[in-house]
């Protein structure tokens, strides 16, 4: 039995009755029929117009040629069917519309995420930036969880200083894997916090001992670093009060490492195997996530990859 979506025809209707309204189409600075390609095989799809064999030519001749058809075709049409397509396909329909190669003017896009989560949020869903590109802003669909926004938005932050396929692949797994696999999320977190601190090192020319525990490693990084704030009335006491604080969080990781492993590792669960519950999970992933933001700021310089 198919899973009835979650966003309603409803809210796909409202979405397109405001975008109308404000001369908003999706297709940006694309046609309609090359914007569509890229969702969907519309050289594979049927045409409408016996003069046509495709989908594809169907829509050019009459969007582009002859502009005939109603502004709204494709929430009813039963080949694109936006009002009752999959929620996947109308989430990754709404994140191109978003799309720097589709819509560059600034204004348009934040008007666009406006309307999308103005609806959108009815549903449980929002618009969030997740990436980048050439400067611009990258936005995907999620269902809304508390925290996640906040997650997706620090992976845009680390990739300002560590931008690698193998870093964003961890930022992506520690994400999903919050709500379906606590013991994933909290290894992945570990080691994209190993991974940065051994790249800082080896940028610092610090040799890294192989035998130091995470506590270890992330002294010698916090030791590498300058958190001298320079604008502080007694530089060295502010210092010393971060590193304190640094020192703390370092318990936190090791302490929520433990419990993790108390629960099982990833070396084999028994059947009565119960996960760590949530919520600690997403405490050591909120927390990594800033201490690697914070470390690679301080750094101040792309860092070069160490891989585990």
């Amino acid at each position: 039995m198919k899973q009835q979506n979650r966003i309603t025809d409803i809210t796909r209707r409202q979405i397109a009755d405001e975008m109308s309204l404000n001369n908003l189409w999706y297709h940006g600075n694309s046609t309609e029929p090359d914007f569509l390609a890229r969702l969907f095989n519309l050289k594979g799809l049927p045409s409408k117009d016996y003069r046509y064999n495709n989908a594809y030519d169907d829509i050019y001749q009459h969007m582009v040629n002859n502009t005939d058809w109603d502004s709204d075709w494709l929430y009813n049409d039963p080949r694109i069917n936006l009002s009752y397509c999959d929620d996947d396909i109308y989430l990754r329909f709404l994140a191109l519309t978003l799309h720097p190669r589709v819509r560059t003017n600034e204004s348009e896009v934040h008007k666009l995420v406006e309307i999308y989560n103005k609806h959108l949020g009815n549903d449980g869903f929002e618009v969030i930036q997740t990436d980048e590109i050439s400067g611009k802003p990258i936005f995907s669909v999620h269902q809304k969880i508390i925290g996640q926004a906040g997650l997706l938005a620090k992976k845009v932050e680390i990739k300002k200083y560590l931008n690698t396929e193998y870093v964003n692949g961890k930022i992506d797994i520690m994400n999903e894997a919050i709500r379906k696999d606590t013991d994933l999320a909290i290894g992945t977190a570990k080691e994209l916090l190993e991974t940065t601190c051994k790249s800082i090192l080896k940028q610092k020319a610090v040799v890294v001992d192989s035998n130091w525990t995470l506590p270890q490693l992330l002294k010698v990084t916090t030791n590498a670093l300058d958190f001298t704030p320079k604008k502080a009335a007694n530089p060295e006491s502010a210092e010393r009060s971060i590193k304190q604080i640094l020192g703390g969080i370092s318990s936190i990781v090791h302490g929520v490492s433990e419990l993790r492993n108390s629960y099982g590792t990833g070396h084999g669960k028994d059947a009565d195997f119960k996960a760590l519950e949530a919520k600690y999970a997403k405490l050591l992933v909120a927390v990594v996530s800033e201490i690697v933001i914070l470390y690679l700021s301080t750094n101040g310089e792309t860092a070069e990859l160490v891989e585990e």
